[in-house]
């Protein structure tokens, strides 16, 4: 039986919650390492392993298995009484990421023979065809282990918390394992670029190990099974794989395509064109800056992604009734819904917490991004300054794309929901629409660059502004979507006209229904108030002062304090924006007192009733 809107909905909330707890308590114990890493290891091997490394293996790994892993999401664990050739069949699908190993090991060959750490003419860095080895058997490693991976999706409910804290977990063993590799294994400096690869193997050993012991009970007869890795037809269908999850993850996969050339399109263009000083600067602005969008946006993104797919299944539960509904009330709906085809909606049991949830992620959303905005940018070089020292800080274009990036997190932010919710719940017809917008976008990336880096001369900076134009732009796409996809979700669940008292009850109930759903939907409900705007813009001023008066006193080279007083000056800098963070706190549980006491009350009700 498909678990009820408002389980689902819980289940969706505590698995945001607990990601983003796990995210944070890893992320600060690597984040730590990361320093004594950053400390002992050279630019040029950290942003050769940043900037290219990582980018490849995530290019490969992204086309091989994400668009398959949101299929299995939105599938689900299926029925308990599943035939036994969908079982089968099933199975089978599981195992297609390992299926396409030796396409991806090509794609590490290939880019070992056809690409060089730089544009210049210099030899690639010391241990690189070792370093490559090591990433290439990472690669491996993961393919193989994936079933188990998609095994925790289709059963995301329970498995989740539990492959985040393996995950985690393995962000840990990289960080220690790099850090550890530095200081004991490479012999010199020049060769740090292969400790990068002995931290990437340790994470996807531990990946393989950990997903085993989250799996190995599960005993579900639809696992894959390791002692038939090549499929076999089965009957009476004479079918390898399940025809539904590989239509939709083909559909997956061909979006995602021109998706990730466009989400590390920087990087790329920075490994490509960039020189090994720019690398390290920019690989350096992103460990910092992203780590907002690792704990908090990632989590967030994977558990709403999850928590949507939920709806297709609810959706397909029902749509038969709603179809007859529909044809029975509105007849040229249904033929003008076959020119441009809308996912079938859920019952409004399922699409209300649905909206509520979503109101509440963009409520978030919104008010992160005045942080982001008005609040960030006058703290990144300070913290650079306190964290790595007057090398980064003074020498390094790393501040100010640090800043830049920080105004480009509300992109991210927001591209990343509602493009959880497309790629959730879209029908294929949507998702090949989606594919051709991006393609687009993928344009007006590359227009972007050549205005901002080639004509602008903004360098690395540049490169996030066309960053941002891209996310727009894709935010637009998937918005658009949503607006579509509630309002025929919402005509199609109005009520039939009332035949008798029983019926007129029904209809008035679900208009009601309609009516809060069209209200937690309207933008005034996940925009930030005007006591929040004011308090945010006033703070951000006065940040923007104390950030004058600090670079005033420490950057200038006629400054010359000791390392005390710039402690001291950056302390003071700090206290501020803590005060101002403080009062923007206060100003948003002013604004949303109501709801808090409301949830404070539902709280303690199910604790009271819990007791009894």
């Amino acid at each position: 039986m498909p678990a009820s809107p408002t389980s689902t909905s819980s289940s969706a909330l505590s698995a945001s919650l607990s990601l983003v707890v796990l995210q944070v308590v890893s992320r600060l114990f690597s984040f730590a390492l990361n320093q004594l890493l950053l400390r002992s290891t050279s630019p040029h091997a950290f942003g050769v392993a940043t900037i290219q490394l990582d980018t490849l293996i995530a290019t490969v790994l992204f086309f091989v298995r994400e668009g398959l892993r949101g299929a299995v999401a939105r599938a689900g664990t299926g029925d308990d009484k599943t035939k036994a050739e969908a079982a089968a069949l099933r199975r089978q699908t599981l195992l297609i990421p390992t299926l396409l190993t030796p396409a991806a090991l090509l794609a590490c060959a290939g880019f070992y023979a056809f690409s060089s750490p730089s544009t210049s003419a210099a030899p690639p860095p010391p241990q690189w065809s070792s370093t490559i080895l090591l990433y290439s058997l990472s690669v491996l490693i993961e393919l193989v282990s994936e079933p188990l991976y998609l095994e925790t999706l289709a059963a995301w409910q329970t498995l989740t918390t539990k492959r985040v804290k393996v995950e985690g977990f393995a962000i840990f063993v990289k960080a220690v394992a790099t850090l550890a590799a530095v200081r004991f294994v490479v012999p010199d400096e020049s060769d740090a670029l292969l400790a990068f690869g002995i931290g990437q193997l340790a994470y996807s050993l531990t990946i393989w190990i950990g997903l085993y012991r989250i799996t190995r009970n599960l005993g579900s007869s639809s696992s894959p099974s390791w002692r038939m890795i090549l499929p076999r037809r089965q009957t009476p269908s004479g079918r390898y794989f399940d025809q539904a999850i590989l239509e939709t993850g083909w559909a997956l996969t061909k979006q995602s395509v021109i998706k990730q050339l466009l989400t590390e399109g920087d990087k790329l263009a920075v490994g490509k064109f960039g020189s090994e000083a720019e690398m390290g600067g920019y690989a350096v602005a992103l460990n910092y800056g992203s780590l907002i969008a690792r704990v908090v946006f990632q989590p967030l993104e994977e558990s709403s992604r999850l928590y949507f797919s939920s709806l297709a299944a609810a959706a397909a539960s029902s749509s038969s009734t709603t179809d007859a509904i529909r044809d029975t009330k509105t007849p040229s709906a249904a033929s003008s819904s076959s020119d441009d085809p809308l996912p079938a909606p859920p019952p409004l049991s399922a699409l209300a917490p649905c909206a509520s949830y979503l109101r509440l992620v963009l409520l978030l959303q919104t008010h992160l991004a005045l942080i982001f905005t008005l609040l960030a940018p006058s703290f990144t070089t300070p913290l650079l300054h306190l964290l790595l020292g007057p090398k980064w800080s003074r020498t390094s274009t790393a501040p100010l794309i640090l800043r830049a990036y920080a105004y480009s997190l509300p992109f991210m932010g927001m591209n990343g929901i509602t493009e959880a919710f497309f790629q959730a719940v879209a029908s294929p017809r949507w998702i090949q629409r989606g594919a051709a917008w991006m393609v687009l976008c993928a344009g007006a990336f590359a227009a972007t660059c050549w205005v901002a880096v080639q004509v602008g001369g903004m360098g690395a900076k540049g490169l996030i502004v066309a960053n941002c134009v891209n996310m727009g732009l894709r935010t637009a796409f998937s918005t658009y979507f949503m607006v579509r996809y509630f309002s025929n979700a919402l005509a199609r669940a109005d009520p039939i006209a009332p035949r008798g008292d029983a019926k007129e009850e029904e209809s008035h109930r679900r208009r009601d229904q309609i009516s809060a759903i069209r209200h937690i939907l309207n933008w005034r409900q996940w925009t930030p108030s005007l006591l929040t705007l004011s308090t945010f813009f006033l703070g951000g001023y006065a940040c923007r002062r104390s950030e004058t008066r600090w670079t005033a006193r420490v950057m200038r080279p006629a400054a010359a304090l000791s390392r005390w007083d710039e402690v001291a000056e950056s302390a003071r800098h700090l206290g501020l924006g803590a005060g101002v963070g403080l009062l923007c706190l206060v100003s948003i549980a002013l604004s949303h007192r109501r709801e808090i006491l409301l949830v404070l009350e539902r709280r303690r009700a199910t604790t009271h009733a819990k007791q009894e």
